[in-house]
């Protein structure tokens, strides 16, 4: 009767042994899920701010743009580069 107590014991302890690792797995499965979820989220906010940014300009920023335009048109323009001075400055 004793090797059956023993036997008994050791096959509580590999259910003990692999209930834990049961929780693990499930620990490890929430944890991917929830990277996944976050990225996702991440990703999506990123595809929309980069489509709003891409998308043309509403009557507010235009007109915000027209007010900068009107203030920078009394700045010097920027003199244009030389055809020489782009050759001079790549190596040959």
């Amino acid at each position: 009767m004793a090797w059956l107590a023993q036997a008994r014991g050791r096959r509580v302890l590999e259910l003990a042994l692999l209930y834990q690792m049961k929780k693990r797995e499930w620990a490890f499965v929430a944890a991917c899920v929830a990277g996944a979820v976050l990225f996702g989220v991440w990703s999506f906010q990123m595809g929309i701010a980069f489509h709003r940014s891409r998308q043309g300009s509403t009557d507010l920023s235009s007109s915000h743009r027209r007010s900068q335009n009107g203030s920078s048109a009394s700045s010097p323009a920027r003199p244009a580069a030389d055809d020489s001075d782009e050759q001079a400055r790549k190596p040959q």
